[in-house]
Order: structure tokens, then sequence, then C-alpha cells
């Protein structure tokens, strides 16, 4: 049963709807000599499955004259068609993109209940909600459910937002603010500017403010909630760990110009820097020592990730490409998705998917495996600065310079 490439978008149909459905792709395909059928299309052993467990359904139902398994004449394929909603709905909602479901709903009654409650499992909306207050570009974004989501902007305030309405305005800082990062648990959160460190509490009080030496370009907390990194400006050019009752726990030394992206891998074993020397290097929190310098960008690191398996990185540079790496150094590949700098990633946490923003406007979401790009989010108008998931995994904030965070359903499960 070999695999057929699945046509993209959706056309207007007749009520008996045929939709080819595949691990990546959803798409309509017509065979004229059996009419619109519900097609689902693959590598033979998913494809196989699926016709398995529908047929055993099927008689389960005690319905087998609405199923039929046909072999069409020049390409052998599974075909189940006139299926009970509840099994369309079982097949629909393994759709990899959710905003595939949504889209396929208002396609014929079957179908557009079948897509409804599979929506209830994978919900998905595509309205995005811009978060507008800030007077100048949005640097940074992080979220908590707790916290709610936190900006920082190039107007030196910082915002709290929730349900889509600005909850706090904090007028602490002395400049832009470029990086806020929320400790997990959700009692904190820390910003960072000129010099200086700052860590609240979800109601808006400060409760510590930390000399860091140099302005602050980055910041991301550990898993423990009790610590957190700083990226630092020229001439200190260092990454430095904190304690939140103040102690500096140790300075990372080794690049050579500004460090512009931190990030932590989800074990609190290292943290990854990224810097204008074009460098990304990992750091071993217990040892206090380098693990490895990754060496292949041309230009500033601009951004750094970790994937959920804590052995993957993710680097976005102004040399346009995102570049995966193992934590010893590896290069394992390199994407171009964008059409100018990278300044955002965020990895999700399938472990195989990612998000970028770039200075083109746009945010991508890409597999990381091999760079394929599923969606393209086209919602701001200015370059993106910073992106950021939200607590529930399906949707993520991104940050622009034309003044505004927005939220959006990124429509991956899960």
């Amino acid at each position: 049963m070999p695999t057929t490439p699945a046509p993209t978008g959706f056309a207007s149909v007749p009520h008996r709807f045929a939709a080819t459905l595949s691990a990546r792709y959803v798409g309509l395909r017509q065979l004229p000599e059996l009419g619109w059928r519900i097609t689902l299309v693959s590598d033979a052993e998913e494809a196989t499955a699926a016709a398995t467990a529908a047929l055993k359904a099927a008689e389960e139902a005690a319905d087998l004259r609405k199923w039929k398994a046909v072999e069409a004449e020049a390409e052998p394929e599974c075909i189940l068609t006139d299926l009970p909603a509840d099994v369309v709905q079982h097949i629909v909602v393994r759709l990899t993109l959710a905003h595939h479901i949504a889209r396929a709903a208002p396609t014929c009654k079957v179908v557009s209940v079948a897509a409804r409650n599979a929506m209830k499992v994978r919900p998905f909306s595509g309205e995005v909600v811009a978060l507008a207050g800030h007077t100048d570009a949005v640097l940074c974004v992080a979220a908590a459910p707790d916290v709610g989501i936190v900006t920082g902007s190039d107007d030196s305030t910082v915002k709290v937002w929730r349900g889509g309405a600005c909850e706090r305005t904090i007028q602490a800082h002395a400049s832009w603010v470029n990086a806020v990062a929320v400790l997990p648990g959700g009692a904190r959160f820390v910003s960072g500017d000129d010099d200086t460190a700052m860590l609240w509490t979800p109601d808006g009080a400060l409760e510590r403010t930390f000399e860091v030496g140099s302005r602050v370009l980055c910041v991301a907390a550990l898993p423990d909630g009790m610590h957190f990194v700083v990226g630092l400006d020229w001439p200190t050019n260092k990454v430095r760990l904190y304690h939140v009752d103040g102690t500096r726990v140790h300075t990372f030394k080794g690049h050579a110009l500004p460090v512009r992206a931190v990030a932590v891998t989800p074990d609190g074993q290292h943290i990854i820097s990224g810097s204008e020397d074009e460098l990304v290097k990992v750091w071993s929190v217990a040892t206090k020592s380098r693990v490895s310098t990754c060496k292949g960008h041309t230009q500033w690191v601009n951004a750094v990730a970790a994937m959920p398996d804590g052995q993957r990185i993710l680097s976005g540079s102004v040399d346009k490409t995102v570049r995966v790496w193992l934590l010893n150094g590896t290069l394992k590949n390199t994407f171009q998705l964008h059409t100018h700098i990278v300044n955002a990633l965020v990895a999700l946490p399938d472990n195989q998917h990612a998000l970028s923003g770039s200075t083109d406007s746009t945010v991508k979401l890409f597999n990381a495996n091999d760079g394929a790009v599923l969606r393209t989010f086209m919602h701001h108008t200015r370059e993106v600065t910073s992106l950021a998931l939200l607590s529930d995994g399906l949707r993520f904030v991104s940050g622009s310079a034309d003044k505004t965070a927005r939220i959006a359903y990124h429509g991956l499960a899960p």
C-alpha cells in the first residue's frame, strides 16, 4: 500500500466528502468511479492498522454495509466510505495539525459532527488574541499558569496579562526591558534591563534587585524554581547563575562578545548560551564547567532553545538559519526557514516540532528533524522579537516590534 502525496487545502465538495488524511497533510481526492470517499492514505503499516481498527469498529456496530474496503485500479489504497461520525472523529483527531480538523468541519454534516467532537479532544481556534498596550516594541515574553503572560518592552515597562487584558503595569526599570522569565511554580518572575535583574511576585511586588554589572540581554529560569541565569552585554560577555535569595552562584566565562540568548535543559542539568561571537556553548550546572562549543553560525546567535529530550539544542542567528545540535556540540541539521534574521525559538512538547520568530515578521511552525514548515503565522506587522509557549501546550505568545504581543494556537497536539 504505497504512500500517496496529499494535496493541500480544501475546496467546495458535495455531500459525499473525500479527504485524504496522512501523517502531515489533509486535502481532497476524488475517485470518480466511487464518488466522494473518506480516504486514509499513509505508510502501509499505518494505513493497514487504521483500516483494521475501522473495520473492527464497524463489525462491533453490526453495520458492515456502511463500510467498504476497495482497491483503486491504478493505485491500491485503503478507502473507508460512508463512515459513522464517531469513526470519522477517530480518524480526524489523528491529524497532525488541529487547524486541519477545524477546516474540515464545514464540508458536510458527518465530517462536521466528527470535527466538532474531535476538537473537544484537540482544542483549537484560528483566532489570534492581540495584547495591545505597550507604546514601543515588545522585546520579550514569558508565560506561566499562575502568573499569566509577562511582556517587557522598549517603553521600559513590564506588563502582566490575564485573559487577554492587562492586569498590571510595572514601571520600575530605567531603560528598555530586554528579558523576562517566569520561575516554575509561578510564584515569581524575573525582568532585566541596564545592569539589573529584578525579581517580582505575581502581584507586582519587587522582592529583590540583582546588580549584575552589565546590561541584561536575556534570562532563563531553572526548573527548580529557585535559580535563574542571565546573559550579559559587553564588556562583561558572561552568563551568570543566581539563586532567588540574591546569591550569585557562578559566572560562566567563555564568550568573547555579548551573550544574546540563554536556555536551560528540562532536567536543569545544562545551560545553553548563544553569543554575538557566533558560538553556542553548553555548560554543566553541576560542575560549573563548559561541556561543549557549537561552531557553525556565521553571524550573531540571537536565540537558543532546548528540546524536551534534553539531548538536542536549537539555535537561531542573524545568518537567517536555525541549527540543530547535540549537547556534545555535534551539528545535526541546518535549516533556512526565514528570509531574514531569526530572533526567537521555542520547542514544543512533542519533541518533534518547534516555533521560530524572525525579522521577516513571521512565526514558523517546523519539524525539528527535517526542517519541514507546517505553518507560517503572519499576524505581526513588524519583526517578531520573542516567543513563549503557554502552559496548556496548545498556544504560544509572540512579541513584536509592532508594539503588541499575540496569542495563537500552533495547531499540534500537546
